[in-house]
C-alpha cells in the first residue's frame, strides 16, 4: 500500500520524460559526472575532493527534499517534457546502500565567510553549496571509485520505491492521458500513480476565490 508522503519522507528527482522512460524500463537510475553541472562552484568542490582523495571517479545524483515549487520545475525540468519522480526516501536509500562505493546525505549551505573562518572537513566537500541555493533543499548521492575511471554508475531499484510521478504543469492536457498510458505500459509500472502537476492550474485554488463573496 502506498502511503501519504507526509508520513513517509520523499526524495524528489526532477528530470525529463525521455530519461524517466529509460529509468522505468531499466529499473535503474544513473549517477553522472558533475563536470557538466551548471553550477561551476559546485562541480569544482567535487573535483577537488576527487583529487585530494586520489580517486579515479566521483559521480553524483541530486534530489530535493522540498515540496514542488515553480523554481524546481522551471530550473530542473522546464518545458512540457519535465517530470518529477518522488521516491520513498527510506526504501530508495536501502537500494542505494546496496551499491558499493555510494554514500549520501543532505547538502549543507554555507557563506564564503563561514568556510574561510571554519574550513570544512574533506568528507563534507561533495555536500557543500553556497547559501543562495538553500531553497533547493538538496539531498545528494555520491559514488566513489579509486581504481576505475567511470562516467556513469547505475543504481538498481524496486518500482515500489516510487510514491508517484508528476508530469509537467506545462504538459498539454490533450496528451496527458497518452503519456500516462505509455508510462503504465512499462513492465512493473501498472500501479505507479501518475498525475499532472497542478502547480500553475489548480481548481481548488481558483474555486476558493470563485465561491467567496467579495468584501465591500
Amino acid at each position: 500500500m502506498r502511503h501519504n508522503p507526509r508520513n513517509r519522507p520523499t526524495l524528489n528527482r526532477y528530470t525529463s520524460l525521455p530519461v524517466l522512460l529509460d529509468i522505468l524500463t531499466r529499473k535503474e537510475i544513473m549517477l553522472l559526472n558533475p563536470a557538466s553541472w551548471e553550477d561551476i562552484n559546485d562541480s569544482f568542490y567535487i573535483e577537488q575532493y576527487r583529487i585530494k582523495k586520489n580517486l579515479k571517479a566521483v559521480l553524483a545524483l541530486c534530489f530535493t527534499t522540498r515540496a514542488e515549487t515553480f523554481h524546481h520545475w522551471k530550473i530542473f525540468s522546464g518545458g512540457s517534457s519535465g517530470v518529477c519522480i518522488r521516491f520513498y526516501r527510506t526504501t530508495f536509500l536501502q537500494c542505494v546502500r546496496d551499491v558499493q562505493g555510494t554514500h549520501s546525505k543532505s547538502v549543507k549551505y554555507r557563506l564564503v565567510k563561514e568556510l574561510k573562518e571554519n574550513p570544512p572537513p574533506l568528507e563534507d566537500w561533495p555536500f557543500l553549496k553556497r547559501k543562495p541555493f538553500r531553497d533547493e533543499g538538496e539531498f545528494r548521492i555520491i559514488y566513489e571509485n579509486s581504481e576505475t575511471c567511470e562516467e556513469t554508475k547505475a543504481i538498481p531499484f524496486d518500482v515500489n520505491c516510487i510514491h508517484w510521478i508528476s508530469l509537467s504543469p506545462w504538459l498539454p492536457r490533450s496528451i496527458m492521458e497518452t503519456v500516462k498510458k505509455v508510462i503504465k505500459a512499462i513492465d512493473g509500472c501498472e500501479k505507479v500513480p501518475v498525475n499532472r502537476s497542478t502547480l500553475i492550474e489548480n481548481l481548488g485554488w481558483r474555486s476558493a476565490i470563485e465561491n467567496t463573496p467579495a468584501c465591500s
